[in-house]
């Protein structure tokens, strides 16, 4: 993630202070935290979800062992995202994802760490489609998921 020198970190900004889209701008970012995902976590899901060998069974996987499907990778994203990140927009809802790439497996035992930079804000009358790269890395430093997620926020005032 290129991160600008001019932009500004969410972090910094009052966690009780819900973000209007007036108060959001292009390059502000924030490091979203960590998660850890276990081997029986990978399991159980891919049991539930997606049960595929790749999933299930490391003597069935290419990988030499099992790999968290790309499903579990989002949702284990989210786990981070939602609490530090989205819950505090003020959001309408999620619009939908773009270009979403898993370019690495996630292995068990990993700790995962995400990001978010606004990298574009169409306004409109009442909200705004606030265009958000994400990302998702292994400990070192790999890009394990990435996407572009469209959030429509409220804007603070309404325009005619």
């Amino acid at each position: 993630m290129s991160l600008q020198s001019e932009s500004r970190d969410l972090a910094s900004v009052a966690t009780d202070q819900l973000l209007y889209a007036e108060d959001l701008a292009v390059g502000d970012w924030m490091k979203l935290g960590t998660v850890e995902v276990s081997r029986d976590e990978i399991i159980e899901f891919a049991r539930r979800f997606d049960p595929l060998p790749i999933h299930l069974d490391a003597a069935n996987s290419p990988f030499g062992d099992v790999i968290a499907s790309g499903m579990h990778t989002m949702a284990l994203f989210s786990s981070i995202a939602s609490p530090s990140f989205i819950s505090r927009l003020a959001l309408v809802a999620g619009k939908g994802a773009e270009r979403l790439q898993f370019p690495r497996p996630v292995r068990p035992d990993t700790v995962l760490t995400g990001s978010v930079e606004i990298i574009e804000i169409r306004m409109r009358d009442r909200r705004a489609d606030v265009h958000c790269r994400y990302e998702m890395v292994d400990p070192d430093g790999e890009v394990v998921m990435t996407m572009v997620g469209v959030q429509v926020v409220r804007r603070r005032q309404a325009t005619s």
